[in-house]
């Protein structure tokens, strides 16, 4: 068992590290034509001659996706009372996440018998945080009737399944590891550096179902809209309101679109062509009022 676990657990990684690289080859490499369009507020195209409005700076495009991602901006403009829970949620699973982070570079780098009770605070913390932030996000889905219209049933399972996340990582830490840092500490070393490979392969039941719940995660991220929601400060999605200017790298690409062939037929529309070819054929009538 404690091999199947092994596998699943070093398979995860791997996976979610080449499944997520294949997602963001394909986003990017996307026809223009498949690229949604996400502005702030208002689209720039609503602006009388916005091709001669001053664009963005690099600085300013980086402070609004840092207001966006770190105190969700949208939210707290359209829904005030769906960002509080939202909020609190996201602010444990920053803290949780740089916590994981810190653990694993604790774990190798200096000792680890002399580290403070520091370290179990900041990760009980920020696990109550984001647990307390889910709940209210998850009762607040089920009974708001608004919020009910956008969430298929699986969504809510996601989100308990999330909590369950949680619960398993309080139980590991202060349950098998008795709220022990330097113990944790130990455990996290052997599965960084691979160090005692018997005991691998004879897992304890807490830490080993928590690395299981993990597995299942990473597994699913590539394909959930939270990879999605990365792709909406790709700089092409986001700030892609420079003029199409002649020789601009948006005409190329347009360019080399219109040479594609035809692979379809209709009344209006034949094959055997490219794009250009069936672009400067079509004729559109002007109907005429009555």
């Amino acid at each position: 068992m404690g091999g199947v676990i092994l596998f699943i657990f070093y398979g995860s990684i791997l996976f979610f590290i080449i499944a997520a690289a294949l997602r963001v080859r394909r986003c990017v490499s996307a026809p223009v034509h498949l690229h949604w369009e996400l502005y702030k507020g208002s689209s720039v195209y609503e602006l009388t001659e916005w091709w001669g409005k001053t664009h963005n700076t690099f600085g300013e495009k980086l402070w609004s996706m840092l207001l966006d991602i770190l105190f969700l901006r949208e939210f707290y403009h359209r829904n005030r009372r769906f960002w509080y829970p939202l909020f609190v949620f996201h602010v444990g699973l920053y803290l949780l996440i740089l916590w994981h982070a810190w653990l694993f570079i604790r774990s190798v780098i200096g000792g680890i018998e002399t580290v403070s009770i520091f370290g179990w605070v900041w990760g009980t913390s920020s696990t109550l945080l984001t647990f307390i932030g889910g709940i209210a996000i998850l009762i607040m889905r089920i009974k708001d009737e608004e919020l009910k219209v956008y969430y298929p049933s699986i969504h809510y399972l996601k989100w308990i399944f999330l909590l369950l996340t949680l619960v398993g990582g309080v139980i590991a830490v202060d349950v098998h590891f008795h709220s022990s840092m330097p113990a944790l500490l130990k455990y996290v070393r052997e599965q960084v550096t691979f160090q005692n490979f018997e005991h691998k392969l004879h897992p304890a039941l807490a830490p080993a179902s928590h690395v299981l719940f993990a597995s299942v995660w990473l597994i699913y991220l590539p394909f959930s809209h939270i990879m999605q929601l990365f792709f909406r400060y790709y700089h092409f999605l986001r700030w892609d309101d420079v003029p199409n200017v002649r020789g601009s790298e948006i005409g190329r690409r347009i360019k080399e679109h219109l040479e594609r062939p035809v692979t379809w037929s209709a009344p209006h529309i034949q094959s055997g062509k490219c794009w250009s070819e069936v672009a400067s054929e079509l004729e559109f009538p002007i109907t005429k009022g009555k």
